[in-house]
Parts: C-alpha cells; sequence; structure tokens
C-alpha cells in the first residue's frame, strides 16, 4: 500500500541544479544566435506532471517561471509534499500552503504529504482547514506529521472520517487525537505513531475496510489498553519503544481475516487474542529484563504464545520468558529464532512443542557488524564424514528425555548464523546440541552453519569434531560457510 514516490531535499537540489544548468544553456545558445529547441516543454502534461509529482512542491511550484508552457504546470500535479523544514519560519509555511492550496483550486490530489514539526497552537485551526481541502479534492492518502508545543489537541474534521475515496491514512503526531468515531469506509492502511498521549485507551473499530494497520510511539509508564476490532484486517504491526518495567499495556485484538502479526517491544504486554485462527505468520521481539522471569512475565508469555500457537512461520527472540508454559504449535514449519544467550533452552521447548516443524534458523546478530562492508565466503563441504561420536561435557546443556518427533519425522533444514566458535560463551553447548540434531534427526537434508572468520577457534579442529559425529541422516549436507569481513577503509588500501 506504500506509495512508489518518495521525496527528499537531496533529490529536490538536484532538480533544481538540472533547471539551473537548462537555463544557462538556453542563454548561452540565445547569445550566440543558436536556434533552441525547448524537448521538454513539448512533453504531454501527463509526462511534466509525472516528474515534478518527484519533488516537493515548493521546488514543483518554483518551474513556474521557466517558460509560458510550465507556468501552472504544478497546479496539475496529484501530490503535494509540504514540509515547514524548507521555510525560515512557521509563518512563511502557513502562507504558502494556504497560497498552493488556493491556486490549485479544486483539482485532484492523489497524495496529500504535510510536515510540520514546529506548529503552534494558533496552527492547529489551519491544519484542520487544509485537511478539509484534501478532502474536498477526493485525495487518496493522507500523510500528516505533526508536533506542537501546545496543550490543545488536534481533532480529524467529520468530513476526513467519512471520506469515501481515503484509502492510506498515517499519522505521526504529539497533538492529534486518534479517531474514536466515523467508519472512513475506504481506508485499507493506517499508520499511527504517537508520543505520551493524554489518555489511557485507543480503540480501532470504526474501519470496516482496514487491511493493515501500523501503531508506534512511546507510551510512558502508565497502563494503556488498545481495543483492535476489525474484521478485515490482514496485517497488524505493533512497535513500540522500550521502556522500563513498569505496568503492562493491554491490548484486544480481534480480527478474523489477520494472516500476519509483528511485535516489537521492551518488555511483553498482556494480549488477548479473540478470533484469529487465521494468522499464518508472527514475529515476536521482546527485548526482556533479565531478571522478569516473575509469574505474571510467566502468565503474560503463557498467554500470548497460546494466541498466536496456530501460525506456520514464528521469528521470535531467545529472550522470551523462559518460565512461561508452551503450547503445542500443530502447524508450525519454520521457526527463526534471534540474539545470543541460552537459545538453545528455548529451542528444545519448541522442539518438543512442534510436531511437524521442518525448518528452523538460529540467527546470532551481534555476530554479523553492520561496519563490514565486503565479505567472501569459503565453502567446507562435510557430506560423507561419518563416525562415532566423541563426547564431550557441557556446562549447561544436556540432551532431553525422549527425542522431539518432529527430529524423527519432519525436520529437514537447520541454519545457524553467526556461530561464534571455542572463544566465545557457549560453545560447548552449541556444539554439543550441533551433533544431537545431526545424530537425531532421521530425514534431515541439509545443515548450513554459517560462522564470522577467525571468531571460532582452529577451522579444523571445528572440522573434525563435527566429521566424528554420528550423523542419523543418510541424506543429509552439511556445508561450514565462513564469512570474512573487512573495513570499508582496509578495502580501500
Amino acid at each position: 500500500m506504500q506509495s512508489p514516490l518518495s521525496f527528499s531535499d537531496d533529490y529536490a537540489s538536484v532538480f533544481q541544479q538540472q533547471i539551473r544548468a537548462f537555463r544557462e544553456k538556453l542563454d548561452l545558445e540565445c547569445k550566440s544566435g543558436a536556434r533552441v529547441e525547448d524537448r521538454i516543454s513539448q512533453l504531454p502534461d501527463g509526462v511534466l506532471c509525472h516528474i515534478l509529482s518527484f519533488v516537493p512542491t515548493k521546488y514543483a511550484v518554483r518551474t513556474s517561471i521557466l517558460s509560458t508552457r510550465w507556468k501552472d504546470m504544478w497546479t496539475c500535479v496529484p501530490y503535494l509534499y509540504l514540509t515547514d523544514l524548507q521555510f525560515s519560519s512557521s509563518a512563511d509555511f502557513i502562507e504558502f500552503v494556504d497560497r498552493a492550496l488556493l491556486v490549485r483550486d479544486s483539482a485532484a490530489i492523489q497524495k496529500f504529504h504535510l510536515d510540520f514539526n514546529n506548529c503552534h497552537a494558533e496552527d492547529l485551526s489551519r491544519i484542520d482547514g487544509w485537511i478539509q481541502t484534501a478532502v474536498r479534492c477526493n485525495v487518496v492518502e493522507l500523510d500528516l506529521s505533526v508536533y506542537s508545543d501546545a496543550e490543545e489537541m488536534l481533532e480529524l474534521p467529520e468530513s476526513l472520517l467519512t471520506c469515501k475515496t481515503l484509502e492510506v491514512l498515517k499519522l505521526r503526531s504529539n497533538s492529534i487525537k486518534i479517531p474514536t468515531s466515523g467508519c472512513c469506509p475506504k481506508l485499507k492502511f493506517l499508520y499511527v505513531k504517537f508520543s505520551y498521549p493524554d489518555n489511557d485507551s485507543m480503540d480501532f473499530f470504526q474501519f470496516p475496510a482496514l487491511e493493515y494497520l501500523r501503531i508506534g510511539g512511546s507510551l510512558g509508564y502508565n497502563g494503556f489498553s488498545f481495543n483492535i476490532s476489525v474484521p478485515e484486517l490482514k496485517s497488524l504491526r505493533i512497535s513500540l519503544e522500550p521502556r522500563d518495567l513498569g505496568e503492562p499495556w493491554n491490548f484486544l485484538i480481534n480480527a478474523p481475516k489477520l494472516e500476519k502479526l509483528d511485535v516489537s517491544e521492551g518488555f511483553l504486554s498482556n494480549y488477548t487474542f479473540e478470533n484469529t485462527k487465521s494468522l499464518v505468520e508472527a514475529s515476536i521481539d521482546i527485548i526482556t529484563l533479565d531478571d522478569d522471569e516473575s509469574d505474571a512475565s510467566a502468565n503474560r508469555a503463557t498467554k500470548f504464545l497460546a494466541g498466536i500457537s496456530g501460525v506456520k512461520c514464528l521469528t521470535l527472540s531467545s529472550s522470551f520468558s523462559m518460565a512461561c508454559s508452551m503450547p503445542v504449535f500443530e502447524n508450525l514449519s519454520k521457526l527463526t529464532l534471534l540474539r545470543d544467550g541460552h537459545w538453545w533452552k528455548i529451542l528444545m521447548k519448541f522442539l518438543d512443542r512442534s510436531p511437524n516443524l521442518e525448518s528452523f534458523v538460529i540467527n546470532h546478530e551481534s555476530c554479523a557488524p553492520t561496519r563490514y562492508l565486503a565479505e567472501e565466503e569459503v565453502v567446507i563441504d562435510l557430506t560423507g564424514c561419518r563416525g562415532n561420536p566423541d563426547y564431550v561435557e557441557v556446562l549447561y546443556w544436556s540432551p532431553p528425555e525422549s527425542v522431539p518427533k518432529c527430529l524423527l519425522s519432519s525436520l529437514k533444514t537447520i541454519t545457524i548464523k553467526g556461530f561464534k566458535g571455542k572463544e566465545f560463551f557457549g560453545y560447548l553447548d552449541e556444539m554439543e546440541l550441533i551433533k544431537y540434531l545431526l545424530k537425531n534427526c532421521l530425514v534431515l537434508e541439509n545443515m548450513t552453519i554459517y560462522t564470522p572468520g577467525l571468531c571460532w577457534g582452529t577451522q579444523e579442529e571445528f572440522y573434525n569434531e563435527i566429521s566424528e559425529s554420528e550423523w542419523g541422516s543418510k541424506t543429509v549436507q552439511v556445508q561450514m560457510i565462513k564469512k570474512e569481513f573487512y573495513r570499508a577503509m582496509d578495502s580501500m588500501v
């Protein structure tokens, strides 16, 4: 649902430079007496409008001085991008927006993007008028970013909530009230990002056609409740800024057509799922504090996992509460665990409770530093190396009493990204788990281990330990992929 158009000051600057160069060329040709052919102005109106839709409105207006052909061209551009950061004062910005909308009159607006980062209390009514103008021009996408130092809040006009053309609404603000009435009959995409709202609840049930909902921002430390009851909702993303432990927030989710759920929080809120059996994919990133293993935390985790137990694909941070009771994930076919720590503990829980699991990925995020730009892969094929297991005493991990069902009948692919090696804590546990999986996965087809270069000790020692272990599958292909990273400055030498 995102618009294919994007705007930036850099693009606008380049566009201005091109116009300036074009005018200088025209001046030189005129002075030399050469005949000038204006090919750009011969393009159809639709093409010219499309070109102008890629730059902020302030710079599109400036093209009106090029020639008579361009004088009113910008008024037909269906995309308006207005930001106060391009003006020396709020007063200049307000005057420009007023004049731009007045000159355009009733020309259709496909997208109205407004950035007003230095808004004052007396400006809120002006914003209300701009929104109503956009509605009268049959706006399809409305993108509002408004931040104010005022205590007053802007209530969206009733005309917007009943607009029959609006399909995309994006609100980023500390001063706009999220609508709790109206129906927005055609709205399909809603994104709201708030900053410490003064109320204690937010309802999303007045959007009958809504398919994509994104919620983000900062809520503060007090309890906050969300009611998300949307009949056509397909995708829900909740991304709340981390905070210290406090009163948990509450989410009620009633979405019979929900297929994808994405949750990112500092620590897990209290979730209640109703009528969400259509859920296929879930991604849960919880930065749980180490001492948050209370009964309340475990109960929230148990309740949450039970609500999403019907998913087929699950991505989960391994810092999820270990004290929770794990439901059966009957449909789960792919599991991805993120972050470092004793990830094998929660992995064994999932293996035991996922009878039909076909693939899992362990991703140690901290082992892939983004400051490195170049990489070289060396592939070592271990296929065909089988022997007797060589037991190594471990610090924490121990094999379960019985082999999980999925290892015997369904698990086919295992990927470990960022394997650190013996110089790091947890190496012995990780090695014993790898050997356990190789021994007990009877239908395993592929095991791939990615390791940062020079981070896991002697390569030959690791190679021998894996190759000498017992492999239960006769068809498994095992690969170690060693990644060598180089700093950007070193690669330039």
